[in-house]
């Protein structure tokens, strides 16, 4: 136990539990905005899929319960788990995303301008060229095996415990173990502690860009020693 807390893997019942702390603590984006029970579907897909993985920090509640303080989510091959999602998982998202849409005029009508074409491209069964991409990404290490830290968050009551990076650190040791010789991720610029975090940390600054929504975003790499790890 590290300061009154452990970590597991997820299970398909902490998912409204890391919804609800996504949603939270890791509001930009289109997801967060769909709401909890979209998001958790969609961490569905991290539990599941062999190509990824999803952990969570737990600690004890009043009842004596399990109670999610902490979650990341990521992949070990990016490119297989962008795949696992559209054959999947995807129509069910899409058919969560539509349901939800309609209740928020508002993101429905960023989702027509932004989005809808890129993903009817991905879920559409003829598209292979669209099948064969990893939807939208660039790697500096094109060709190898990349994994990509999705999302990551920690409730603000053990935020200056170390939980943040002792769950970076598991992930990183879950993708060293299964050979993945390079890490991703992407973090808002706007987040000025959770870019010093990773600075600190050991990632190498890759590049800035935008999102869909035009929100500054900063990417990050790490190179793994697989052998140490495997």
């Amino acid at each position: 136990m590290t300061y009154g807390y452990v970590l597991r893997d997820a299970r398909l019942t902490d998912l409204a539990a890391t919804a609800a702390l996504h949603v939270q603590e890791l509001p930009v984006g289109l997801f967060p905005r769909l709401g909890r029970r979209f998001v958790a579907r969609w961490h569905r897909a991290f539990v599941q899929s062999p190509h990824a993985v999803a952990f969570v920090a737990v600690g004890p509640d009043p009842r004596g319960c399990d109670r999610v303080v902490g979650f990341l989510m990521g992949a070990t091959d990016r490119r297989a788990f962008r795949r696992d999602v559209l054959s999947e998982h995807g129509w069910a998202l899409f058919g969560y995303g539509v349901v939800t849409l309609a209740l928020r005029p508002l993101t429905l009508v960023q989702f027509l301008r932004t989005r809808l074409g890129p993903y009817l491209q991905q879920l559409w069964p003829s598209s292979a060229a669209a099948r064969r991409t990893d939807g939208g990404a660039r790697s500096t290490t094109v060709g190898d095996l990349v994994g990509e830290l999705t999302a990551v968050a920690v409730a603000p009551s053990i935020r200056r415990d170390g939980a943040g990076r002792t769950l970076v650190e598991e992930f990183l040791d879950r993708c060293a173990a299964a050979g993945t010789p390079a890490v991703e991720l992407v973090t808002a610029t706007s987040s000025a502690a959770a870019v010093a975090f990773y600075v600190n940390t050991g990632w190498t600054r890759l590049g800035s860009c935008a999102t869909r929504d035009g929100v500054p975003v900063q990417r990050f790499g790490r190179r793994l020693d697989v052998t140490e790890g495997a």
